[in-house]
């Protein structure tokens, strides 16, 4: 029997992001609870993935772009490549789940971004928000399913019922499914049981 994808859940997050987390700073609109963060592994085990959900650390300093006052997704890259080559598991593929705004050179800001048929996956949540926790939630399990999507080899789906969709607004990220569509998951084949 095969073996389903063994994804690592990394909360990356700002110093506010890590108090939120410790049950402080209840204000902050897009920083998790503990019970959030768990609930969004759960959404992406529910896909087929098997999860572990790893102790969260805080974002490399050097990320962090004063005059932007966002942080740049390279750096994160590379903080995340180092842990996963920590854990030491082949097999295994990291998503990363942020509340910093993050960017990259020449975009105002980037929602997340992966490696196409690699390892590394990454989602801030900054842009996800709209004062619902309910919603917040259910945004990042399918943006992190995306993402993690992606790592497995998958492009973008026409299929607006499709995880895979390429969201170009939050609406998008809205009305799409939340699920891989009957192709995808063909691709995806032994990826996802």
């Amino acid at each position: 029997m095969a073996m389903a994808t063994r994804i690592a859940v990394l909360p990356l997050l700002t110093p506010e992001g890590a108090r939120r987390l410790e049950g402080q700073g209840a204000h902050l609109s897009y920083a998790f609870s503990k019970a959030e963060l768990s609930s969004v592994a759960a959404g992406i085990r529910e896909a087929g993935f098997s999860v572990v959900l790893l102790p969260a650390e805080t974002l490399p300093a050097e990320a962090f772009n004063p005059a932007r006052r966002q942080w740049q997704s390279t750096p994160i890259f590379h903080f995340a490549r180092k842990r996963l080559e920590a854990l030491g598991e082949l097999q295994t593929r990291l998503l990363v789940l942020t509340d910093a705004d993050i960017y990259e050179p020449g975009l105002s800001f980037t929602g997340g971004m992966a490696e196409l048929g690699g390892k590394l996956a990454l989602v801030s949540l900054a842009r996800l928000q709209s004062g619902d926790r309910a919603k917040l939630v259910f945004r990042a399990k399918k943006e992190g399913l995306h993402e993690l999507g992606h790592t497995l080899g998958l492009e973008h789906c026409r299929d607006r019922d499709c995880v895979m969709f390429l969201s170009r607004s939050i609406a998008d990220s809205d009305i799409k499914g939340s699920a891989f569509c009957t192709k995808c998951r063909a691709v995806l084949g032994r990826a996802v049981k």
